[in-house]
């Protein structure tokens, strides 16, 4: 007698004789999907509800002091180098009705710390680690802890926050601050000369052996991106699980470059870019050459447009996208080790497009 069951998609005859074998490989689960990441894996998993982890630590949900540490060679009442690298924390009061984006406006006395103090303190992050953040051309000091907070706040992040500050910044006054030319040469100088301190911040983070995220914006990438190409042949190098390049001004052919080395030390890169930035349209006359903010798609980099999403009523030169909660949103998935393609809110870029994706409206 031959019965006929279902197996595989289709149905096929079969004797009685291997019934009961085929019924058991049609009742073997398949093989399992591809692995993540343990992080991310328990991340995902308490994001579902799946498993108790100790990963939401904090709700965020109310008005809070948030604490941010900073290592920093710049002066911190100016916009000049220091000639030395100065280590700290402080709190940042940001109240839960402030507007996704907005600064916070209330910053907590510095404290400052030894270097073996600061080790100590950022060492104890939890399985998120530390999310280091390097602002871009002319924010003051102050205006940078701001930041910082805001981001933490708006992210949700469970871990702890690094601001890697250098000196930038306009000299004041009404007559540097429309020379906007001269303000962004000496920016540009100090940034190249804050390469070498930054490789000394992250080496002491490093040591640490905690995970580490990067989150860099616009002119600061003359900073974080040398420093960890250098850093790559090292054998105590820092190892970056996600690198989030927010409106880069930074050189696309340097870029590419140095980006073999960068792909060794970071688990993945997303470029976030808007072919509407006119801080990229500026720069790019200032530098006589493209820049990489202005959307350049780069092997192995996941580059995102966000040009739908930008609203210039909010940045005013489309610059300052990264702090909006359409961005946000998608960095909160990148920092859950969630793939591009697996993220809300993107779709395919069409052939041909300078990026890979788009985030939607």
């Amino acid at each position: 007698m031959l019965i006929r069951i279902f197996c595989s998609g289709q149905f096929a005859p079969i004797g009685l004789v291997g019934l009961f074998s085929l019924i058991a490989s049609c009742s073997s689960p398949p093989p399992p999907p591809p692995s993540l990441p343990d992080g991310a894996l328990r991340r995902i998993r308490a994001l579902m509800g799946q498993e108790e982890s100790k990963t939401f630590l904090e709700e965020w949900t109310s008005s809070r002091d948030v604490e941010i540490w900073f290592a920093s060679n710049r002066e911190q009442e100016g916009i000049f180098p220091s000639g030395s690298l100065s280590f700290g924390k402080t709190r940042v009061q940001v109240p839960d009705e402030r507007g996704v984006g907005m600064l916070p406006t209330r910053v907590g006395d510095r404290v400052p710390l030894t270097l073996e103090e600061w080790k100590l303190q950022l060492g104890g992050a939890s399985e998120w680690g530390v999310l280091v953040f390097t602002h871009g051309f002319n924010v003051r000091f102050e205006e940078a802890l701001q930041r910082a907070a805001q981001l933490a706040f708006d992210l949700k992040f469970q871990g702890k926050v690094l601001l890697l500050s250098w000196p930038a910044g306009g000299n004041g006054g009404f007559l540097a601050q429309t020379l906007i030319n001269r303000t962004y040469e000496l920016n540009r100088k100090h940034a190249l000369q804050s390469v070498e301190p930054a490789i000394q911040v992250l080496r002491e983070l490093a040591s640490l052996w905690v995970p580490v995220q990067v989150m860099v914006h616009s002119m600061g990438h003359e900073v974080i991106l040398p420093a960890l190409s250098r850093m790559a042949s090292e054998p105590g190098r820092v190892v970056v699980q996600e690198l989030v390049l927010n409106a880069p001004d930074f050189d696309p052919e340097e870029f590419r470059r140095i980006l073999p080395s960068l792909k060794w030390i970071a688990g993945r890169i997303t470029l976030y870019c808007s072919d509407k930035d006119h801080a990229m349209t500026a720069s790019k006359k200032v530098n006589h050459q493209e820049r990489l903010g202005s959307c350049l798609r780069q092997e192995g980099v996941d580059v995102v447009n966000v040009s739908e999403v930008d609203d210039p009523g909010f940045t005013g030169l489309g610059h300052g996208y990264y702090a909006s909660r359409p961005v946000l949103t998608d960095v909160r998935q990148v920092l859950f080790g969630i793939g591009a393609k697996q993220r809300l809110f993107i779709r395919k870029a069409p052939d041909g497009a300078r990026s890979d994706y788009v985030l939607r409206k």
